[in-house]
C-alpha cells in the first residue's frame, strides 16, 4: 500500500511539474495586442550564430505564401484597422512584395520584443516591422536596402535661438524612457563632444509639456512623432540637423543571401514602377526620396520571382577577415595603370578609386596590394578568392551570383552640358538644334535620338572625337549648341569653366539625370563580416566628410548623394573606424 501511495505521489508531482512547465510556455507565447508592450530586456534565443541549412526562399517557393512579421500597434507603419485588416506603410509594402512575387501574403503579428526571435526560430519568413537597421543587430540578422529614411530630431520652443544641434550644448534635453532616443542622444554626444543634461519622461506628452513649461530646452524623438505638435503653429519647431538616423529595412535571417537579394531586387522594382511613391503619398503625402533605393543595372522590366533565385545558402570557402588580419595586406582588383595621355575623366576616376582604397586600408591599419590591370576581370578575381575586394564596380544584378556588392560610393550618368546663360534644360528646348556627343560612348547617338523623339523634337548630332574638345565645340567652334554624355566627361569642363558652362537640371523634372550608373565595391559572396566592415568604413568616411571631399573632382558638390549611415558604434571586430 505504501509503495502504491509513493508511486501516486511521484506521478502527481510529475504531473504538476509538467503542468507548470506547460503554463509557463503558454505565457511566453506572443499574444495579439493593440497595446504598446512594455520595453523589457530579452534574452537571446540562442540561435543567432547557427548556420542556415537552407534559405527562407525554400519554404516560400514550396508553400506559395510568405509569412511577414508586422507591428499591429505602430501607425502609420502598421495597425489593425476596424475591419480586422493589417494596414499601414509596412503592411502595404509587404503586401506589394507578395503580389510582385505571385505568392499569398500572410501577416503575422510581432512586437518590438518578439520580432527578432520570431524570425530566428522560423515563425516568420521576414520582418517588415519598422525595424531600424542598427549596427548592433548586424551580428544577429541581415537587413535589406533601406526603404524608409527616418530620423531622431530635436524639438525646441518656437522662440528658442537654437539653429544647430551645437547650440544645445550644456542645456537640458528630454526624451521618453525606453525609446531609441536615449541611444541616439548618447551616440550624438559621443561623436560631437557636445554635452547636454538629459531628463527622462514616461510619455512624449509629458516631455513636450516640460518643454513648453521651460523645464527642458529640447526634446528628442522620432520625427514622425512630432507631426501633431508641429501642426500647432507657433508652439515649437524641429532643428534641421538630425540627432540620429533611423533607416528602416526588411529583416531576414543572417547570411540568407539569396532571400535578401530577392527582397532588394523587389524593392528596386517597386521604386521603379512607382509603387513606393504611391505608398509614400498615401501615408505621408510627400515624394518618395530620390535615390533612397538605388536602382542597379539589370533590374529588368518584370517583377522578380522567388523561383529565379536559388534556395540554398552558399558559404565562403575562406573568409576574408582572418586572412587579411594575419597578413596585414588587402588585395584589391579593379585598378589599372593609366598613362599620362588618358582623357581627364579616366584619370580622375582612377584617382578617386585609389583614394577610396587608401582611405579604407588606413582605417583598418593595413597595407594594400593592387592586382595590376584587373579592371575587366575584377569581379571574377573576387569570386575566385584571388582578390579580397574590387573597387569601381558598377552595381549590376548580373554580378550577384558571384559576389556581394556594397552600397554605392559614387554616381555618374548621362547629362546635358549647356552654356551657363542659356535656358536650354531639356530636349524639348532643342528642337532642330545640334547636340554634341562623344565618339567614345557606344550607343549615345541612339539615346539622343530616342530622347528627342520622346518629346517630338528632332535634333542634329555632331560627334566629338576628343573628350578635351567638348567645351571648345560649344564656346568657340560652336559646332554644337549643347553636349550630351557621361557626367564624368562633362564635369571637368564645367569645373574648368564655371562662369561659362553648367549641367542642365531638366527644368521642373525632379531628376536631373537621364540615367544613372551606381558604383560600389565587390566583396566575397555571403562573407557578411567583411562586407559589414567595408560598409561601416564607407559610412564613417561619409560621416567625417572624407568621402564627399574625394568625390568633388568627379561630381558637382551639390549633387553628391546623401549617404545612409546606420546608427551604432564606430568600433567593429577590433577595428576603430570613427
Amino acid at each position: 500500500m505504501k509503495r502504491m501511495l509513493l508511486s501516486f505521489l511521484v506521478l502527481s508531482l510529475l504531473f504538476v511539474g509538467v503542468s507548470i512547465s506547460f503554463s509557463a510556455d503558454m505565457l511566453r507565447q506572443p499574444v495579439p495586442t493593440l497595446v504598446p508592450p512594455t520595453l523589457v530586456p530579452t534574452q537571446d534565443a540562442g540561435v543567432s550564430d547557427a548556420l542556415l541549412s537552407e534559405s527562407g526562399l525554400a519554404r516560400v517557393q514550396q508553400d506559395g505564401r510568405v509569412r511577414v512579421g508586422l507591428l499591429y500597434n505602430a501607425p502609420p507603419f502598421g495597425e489593425l484597422n476596424v475591419r480586422g485588416e493589417v494596414a499601414g506603410y509596412d503592411a502595404d509594402l509587404a503586401r506589394s512584395m507578395a503580389e510582385a512575387w505571385g505568392v499569398t501574403f500572410e501577416p503575422v503579428q510581432v512586437t518590438r520584443q518578439t520580432a527578432l526571435d520570431a524570425l530566428k526560430v522560423g515563425a516568420v519568413d521576414m520582418l517588415v516591422a519598422s525595424q531600424v537597421h542598427r549596427r548592433d543587430l548586424d551580428a544577429q540578422v541581415e537587413f535589406s536596402l533601406t526603404y524608409y529614411s527616418g530620423s531622431q530630431v530635436m524639438l525646441v520652443r518656437q522662440d528658442d535661438a537654437a539653429v544647430l544641434l551645437a547650440d544645445m550644448a550644456n542645456r537640458r534635453v528630454g526624451y521618453v524612457l525606453a525609446t531609441p532616443s536615449a541611444e541616439a542622444i548618447g551616440l550624438w554626444q559621443g561623436r560631437s563632444g557636445i554635452g547636454v543634461t538629459v531628463q527622462q519622461y514616461l510619455t512624449l506628452d509629458q516631455a513636450i509639456t516640460a518643454l513648453v513649461n521651460n523645464e527642458v530646452d529640447g526634446v528628442v524623438a522620432n520625427r514622425i512623432q512630432f507631426t501633431v505638435v508641429l501642426s500647432q503653429q507657433g508652439t515649437a519647431r524641429v532643428l534641421d540637423e538630425s540627432v540620429g538616423t533611423e533607416p528602416l529595412a526588411v529583416v531576414v535571417r543572417r547570411q540568407d543571401v539569396n532571400w535578401r537579394n530577392l527582397i532588394n531586387k523587389t524593392l528596386q522594382y517597386l521604386v521603379r514602377k512607382g509603387r513606393m511613391q504611391e505608398i509614400q503619398q498615401a501615408y505621408f503625402g510627400t515624394i518618395y526620396p530620390l535615390d533612397l533605393v538605388p536602382i542597379w543595372a539589370g533590374i529588368g522590366d518584370d517583377a522578380p520571382k522567388p523561383d529565379q533565385f536559388p534556395a540554398d545558402v552558399p558559404y565562403p570557402s575562406q573568409y576574408a577577415l582572418p586572412r587579411i588580419q594575419s597578413s596585414g595586406v588587402v588585395r584589391v582588383a579593379g585598378i589599372t595603370d593609366v598613362s599620362v595621355d588618358v582623357p581627364e575623366s579616366e584619370r580622375r576616376l582612377d584617382v578617386l578609386n585609389r583614394a577610396i582604397i587608401e582611405a579604407l586600408v588606413t582605417l583598418w591599419g593595413m597595407q594594400v596590394e593592387y592586382i595590376p590591370n584587373s579592371v575587366t576581370n575584377a569581379v571574377d578575381l573576387v569570386a575566385s578568392g584571388q582578390a579580397d575586394l574590387a573597387v569601381g564596380i558598377p552595381l549590376d544584378w548580373s554580378y550577384t551570383d558571384r559576389v556581394d556588392l556594397t552600397a554605392p560610393y559614387f554616381l555618374h550618368g548621362d547629362r546635358l552640358m549647356v552654356k551657363k546663360n542659356d535656358d536650354y534644360e531639356t530636349f524639348i528646348d532643342l528642337r532642330g538644334r545640334v547636340v554634341g556627343i562623344f565618339a567614345s560612348e557606344p550607343g549615345v547617338a541612339d539615346r539622343v535620338n530616342a530622347l528627342a523623339e520622346s518629346v517630338s523634337s528632332g535634333v542634329r548630332i555632331f560627334t566629338i572625337n576628343r573628350e578635351q574638345d567638348a567645351a571648345l565645340e560649344i564656346l568657340d567652334s560652336q559646332n554644337a549648341l549643347v553636349v550630351f554624355g557621361d557626367s564624368l566627361k562633362l564635369i571637368p569642363h564645367v569645373q574648368t569653366n564655371p562662369d561659362l558652362l553648367r549641367l542642365s537640371v531638366r527644368g521642373n523634372n525632379p531628376d536631373p539625370w537621364y540615367n544613372r550608373t551606381w558604383v560600389g565595391i565587390a566583396v566575397p559572396r555571403n562573407d557578411i563580416d567583411f562586407r559589414l566592415l567595408v560598409e561601416y568604413s564607407l559610412q564613417e568616411l561619409a560621416r567625417n566628410g572624407t568621402l564627399q571631399s574625394l568625390l568633388t573632382p568627379v561630381m558637382l558638390p551639390e549633387e553628391i548623394p546623401a549617404f545612409g549611415i546606420w546608427p551604432g558604434t564606430s568600433d567593429y571586430l577590433g577595428f576603430k573606424l570613427g
